[in-house]
């Protein structure tokens, strides 16, 4: 006998879009990031769709052969372009359904786990396709006009790029308010129901960055201050756009004849602290990886510990500001 659920007229009657609704709700009230959510609907839905197809409509019907057959689904699945679906795109899938199974036993809604022993195709790791070494990154650091008001905001922004190794969207949003240049640390903001991290900036890089709040920011303001750090040409804030065609436009000025993105920044700060000894753990609690949280069970960074490091490892710190 297949007993999956609890035997109450509650859970037993539960229709299965209740229980992703309620699931749904759990990771936002956890403070799950937008996107992790937006997946997770996305996700659910898709499963959804496939036990509408099994005419299975509640809890009680769930089984771990259904979620095998939806396994086997995704593996022959066919893309609207004819090709078969990555094995990226069925993890995510069924990654989604064994959170929701395993929510569904915490709260007890089922008494086992349906997808605990079901097994994720492994992720293809693709690496970064371009790694800047040390004298693309100087070449890259000296292209902007640091006599221009503009040269010199562009030159804080890949200082920051390549010290932190922040996403761009990150970068847009960076208020003076978040800079602590006398200890050299930079609050990352995430919104409501998200966790802030707290990354280090090199004191070189801190200079520059005094040097630009002193003479270059004031002269890009127009009109009301709203505080962010890095202004277009109307004095607003920078959008994430932005952030990425200053990249391409000082790329150019370079001369390197690469595909060289913001995200190239953030892979290449990864590399060389890798390549200079750094700890895995502190580079991706430098970066704010999602998985880092499985790992936070046995090691926690420090903000004082990840400071050292950086300072030890990152290679930015001996370059010269002119």
């Amino acid at each position: 006998m297949n007993v999956t659920i609890r035997e109450t007229t509650k859970e037993k009657t539960m229709r299965i879009t209740e229980a992703i609704a309620t699931y749904l709700n759990y990771l936002t009230v956890l403070g799950r990031a937008r996107t992790t959510v937006r997946g997770t609907k996305y996700g659910l839905r898709d499963f959804n769709r496939f036990l509408i197809t099994m005419n299975i409509h509640f809890l009680a019907d769930l089984n771990r052969d259904v979620i095998l057959e939806y396994q086997r689904e995704l593996a022959y699945r066919l893309t609207a372009k004819g090709t078969p679906l990555s094995l990226r795109s069925q993890g995510q899938l069924l990654g989604v359904v064994k959170n929701l199974c395993r929510y569904l036993k915490e709260k007890e809604y089922l008494i086992i786990d349906l997808a605990e022993s079901l097994v994720l195709p492994k992720k293809p790791k693709n690496l970064p396709k371009v790694i800047l070494d040390n004298t693309e990154i100087k070449k890259i650091l000296a292209a902007p006009d640091m006599h221009t008001n503009r040269g010199y905001r562009n030159r804080v922004v890949l200082e920051i790029l390549y010290d932190t190794g922040i996403r761009a969207a990150e970068m847009a949003a960076i208020k003076t308010s978040n800079l602590d240049l006398t200890n050299g640390y930079l609050t990352i903001r995430k919104g409501k129901g998200s966790k802030d991290r707290v990354v280090p900036l090199n004191t070189r890089v801190c200079r520059v960055i005094e040097s630009y709040l002193l003479m270059v920011r004031p002269a890009l303001l127009q009109g009301k201050d709203t505080g962010y750090l890095v202004l277009n040409r109307w004095g607003e804030r920078m959008t994430t756009m932005a952030v990425w065609s200053i990249v391409k436009k000082c790329v150019k000025l370079s001369g390197i004849k690469k595909n060289i993105t913001t995200h190239t920044f953030r892979h290449t700060c990864a590399t060389h602290m890798l390549k200079n000894g750094a700890p895995i753990r502190h580079i991706q609690e430098l970066l704010g990886h999602e998985s880092l949280e499985s790992t936070q069970i046995y090691t926690k960074v420090t903000i004082n510990d990840l400071k050292a490091i950086h300072a030890k490892y990152h290679p930015g710190e001996s370059l010269p500001i002119h």
